[in-house]
């Protein structure tokens, strides 16, 4: 037994004594080369994206704000009526004008003179020709002849013709009726929304409907 375990240490030292006498061999660190292009954004870890802040979110524009509009009014003290009740009730609110045309007419007319006494004279002078006729004594055209006041372009245009036919140059002026029907608007308020029942109290038992527009866009046309 002693001499096996003798003749096994000779055999380790004289190993040992092998690997002593031996070179050292240096491991050669194998590379690769990577081609990046000139001007390519560096290489991030995952940790750096991680960590690197993210920009603000740029928010939309906002559009134009909302308005709930109820109308038109023919007269303005019904639209003042609602615009009371609404601020009764801490609802912002106001009153819109809106201007519609309610007749349009062509007035035939021949450029005003110098003075009443040429328009006179020239007045007989077409009454003799048989034209219907009378000189205008006040306005812009104070001291021309007017020839109508037509409310269909159709006949107008029958006159015009026959002036023409007696070498009687006229001119048209367009005249415009207007007047004011009113809107109550409010603006729409997402925070304290005006809802269907309130909208309906508000309006005491009428039927006009409630419409959303753009506040700034002009109101509905009626």
């Amino acid at each position: 037994m002693r001499l096996i375990v003798i003749t096994l240490l000779i055999i380790n030292l004289g190993y040992l004594g092998y690997q002593l006498m031996q070179p050292v061999q240096l491991e050669q660190e194998s590379t690769i080369d990577v081609a990046v292009a000139s001007g390519a954004a560096p290489i991030k870890l995952l940790s750096e994206l991680a960590s690197k802040p993210k920009p603000d979110v740029v928010s939309a524009d906002k559009s134009e704000p909302l308005c709930w509009a109820v109308g038109p009014y023919p007269v303005e003290l019904d639209a003042k009526h609602l615009y009371a009740r609404m601020l009764a009730m801490d609802i912002e609110a106001q009153v819109k004008p809106q201007s519609v045309v309610i007749k349009e007419e062509f007035w035939v007319y021949l450029e005003p003179l110098a003075n009443r006494k040429q328009a006179m004279r020239k007045l007989k002078e077409l009454q003799k020709r048989k034209v219907d006729s009378f000189v205008i004594t006040e306005g812009e055209l104070e001291n021309g002849i007017s020839l109508g006041l037509f409310g269909k372009q159709s006949s107008v245009d029958r006159l015009l013709e026959k002036l023409k036919e007696k070498n009687i140059a006229a001119k048209v002026k367009p005249l415009v009726r207007t007047r004011n029907q009113y809107w109550v608007l409010a603006p729409v308020n997402m925070q304290y929304p005006m809802d269907e029942r309130t909208r309906e109290r508000l309006m005491e038992g009428r039927k006009q409907p409630w419409v959303q527009i753009r506040c700034e866009s002009g109101l509905p046309q009626a």
